[in-house]
């Protein structure tokens, strides 16, 4: 009962990152769109990336067939590219 318990709490965390990750991703895109700031690419497209990160977990979670490894590797290489695009919207000339 414990386990389920786990996947069902995980499920939830997952889709209120996912619908928050989406709504930043709204957001920082009309951002751009009003400034033009090119920088705000980057921004958009690390929260969009965490949109998709929690969008392929959660598919993952209830089909059932992601191991552990792949599981963090999956969730570790997304994390990169994440941490990657907050670092070139940090960037300024």
């Amino acid at each position: 009962m414990a386990a389920l318990d786990t996947v069902l709490l995980a499920n939830v965390l997952l889709a209120a990152v996912s619908v928050f990750a989406l709504a930043l991703t709204v957001i920082a895109v009309l951002a751009y769109r009003r400034a033009r700031d090119s920088h705000l690419v980057f921004l958009a497209s690390a929260f969009g990336a965490f949109f998709v990160k929690g969008l392929l977990l959660t598919i993952f979670l209830f089909a059932g067939n992601l191991g552990l490894g792949q599981f963090f590797v999956l969730s570790g290489s997304l994390d990169l590219a994440i941490l990657a695009l907050f670092y070139g919207f940090t960037l300024r000339r």
